[in-house]
């Protein structure tokens, strides 16, 4: 699945966004936008084209790519289509408390769709180390989302939901983060960490990061839904140790 991303990137170098093109508060279509695997321009799109590029470049399964696109297109957007900002639209698909985009203004319709370079480095600052663990990233979600309205029960789950799609498509085993190379069995049952550098490239310029070699493997519902019940698990405890 790795070797596929990395020959398929070299057909869609990076591009930033233009003046006039749309994004949205979701960094993993606004870098397929900035790659080309969206249209440019992210604009008119549809759910064809949001599960083809969800599911080539972030492995997902076909059947959780399918609910991403085909739910996005119908919560948002407008006889089939849509333009990324529409996801902007405050508490439809977006919501506060998010690691990296500032709250939508007071009365505000559209949520902030640039990324909040204070708040990057803050989630960056979790950890000294030079990577984030699922434990690093819902300690920074704790904290984050601790200064933001409180979500609704579905927004909460969604917010999980995003963190462990993190892990899942640019985690990388322990060991191979401290430059050691594991293969087979030992690769998928190592602990999956974050590199830093990955999460600056990816969320700070919306860009697939240069040493990320596409996901080690597929994700599906059952994998979402089993990380969703451990970041769970992980905010309940960092809550209750919380001063």
């Amino acid at each position: 699945m790795s070797t596929t991303a990395s020959q398929s990137r070299d057909d869609h170098p990076y591009s930033p966004a233009n003046p006039g093109d749309s994004r949205s508060p979701c960094p993993a279509l606004n870098a397929l936008a900035n790659h080309g695997y969206l249209p440019h321009d992210g604009r008119n799109l549809t759910a064809a084209q949001l599960l083809r590029a969800i599911h080539e470049v972030y492995g997902l399964s076909l059947p959780f790519s399918f609910l991403l696109a085909h739910g996005g297109v119908m919560r948002c957007g407008t006889k089939g289509k849509l333009d990324l900002h529409d996801l902007a639209e405050h508490n439809v698909v977006e919501h506060d408390g998010s690691l990296v985009h500032a709250d939508a203004a007071k009365g505000e319709k559209y949520a902030p769709t640039n990324v909040d370079p204070v708040l990057l480095r803050q989630l960056l600052d979790t950890t000294s180390e030079d990577y984030l663990t699922l434990e690093d990233l819902t300690q920074a979600q704790v904290t984050r989302q601790a200064s933001s309205p409180p979500l609704h029960t579905l927004q909460s789950v969604v917010s999980k939901g995003e963190l462990d799609l993190i892990v899942q498509v640019f985690g990388v085993p322990a060991s191979i983060s401290h430059s050691q190379n594991l293969v087979g069995d030992e690769l998928h049952a190592e602990k999956l960490v974050v590199p830093k550098p990955f999460l600056r490239q990816w969320l700070g310029e919306e860009k697939l990061p240069d040493e990320w070699h596409g996901p080690s493997h597929q994700t599906g519902l059952k994998e979402l839904i089993a990380g969703v019940r451990a970041i769970s698990k992980a905010e309940s405890k960092e809550t209750a140790q919380a001063p």
